[in-house]
């Protein structure tokens, strides 16, 4: 048991969820309400490799990177970032790269351009990493269950603007968000309190910003 719970919390590891949550996104048939098409998973194929690139690097590589090297400098004593104390400085490079991230979107997409929720959804990140942030000087908070429900929440916002969509993806997100939740738990990573705010914070953000979608 504790082995597949190993195995699950590496594979769905908040560093790799930007990409995966962008991913569903772009790979989730669903049918546009009304005359415009804002279903993302018409995009043109080559627009979506663009956007895997600028949130592969930003997201993935640069903060990866950035914190090996602090690994290596003793900035950190583990890169699983298990001492509530050192998550300060990781987290907040993190949130640099993550707004590099939406500024850079902003400026690849221009204002004329109508691709609908690919603003919130970077945005939605931005959020949820500064939440990260600022929830660290109460508590460690499962930043597994932040990323993961936050990628819950932008999908379930994201289909409250569609007609069609895949109901049982939806459920199935859910229960595997359920069993990284107990992962956690399990391998004495957090406590329950610890999850269920990650649950709470990062699926109300991503909704929220989906759902009505909000950025600046």
């Amino acid at each position: 048991m504790k082995s597949f719970f190993n195995t699950l919390s590496y594979i769905f590891h908040p560093i790799l969820l930007p990409v995966l949550g962008l991913y569903f996104l772009f790979e989730t048939p669903t049918n546009s309400p009304g005359y415009i098409v804002t279903s993302l998973y018409n995009l043109p194929l080559e627009f979506k490799i663009n956007l895997y690139k600028l949130f592969g690097f930003l997201t993935i590589l640069a903060p990866g990177i950035s914190i090996w090297i602090m690994y290596q400098n003793k900035i950190i004593s583990s890169i699983k970032l298990e001492n509530r104390l050192e998550r300060f400085t990781p987290k907040g490079i993190t949130a640099v790269y993550y707004v590099m991230n939406y500024v850079l979107l902003r400026i690849m997409i221009p204002e004329h351009m109508i691709i609908s929720f690919i603003f919130p959804y970077a945005f939605g990140l931005v959020l949820i990493v500064i939440a990260a942030f600022i929830m660290n000087y109460f508590t460690k908070i499962s930043l597994h269950m932040l990323g993961f429900f936050g990628v819950i929440g932008t999908i379930m916002g994201y289909f409250q603007n569609q007609l069609d969509y895949n109901l049982f993806f939806l459920i199935f997100l859910i229960i595997v968000g359920g069993l990284i939740g107990s992962a956690r738990i399990y391998l004495k990573a957090h406590t329950l309190k610890e999850v269920v705010l990650g649950i709470i914070i990062g699926f109300g953000i991503g909704f929220v910003c989906m759902k009505f979608e909000l950025y600046i």
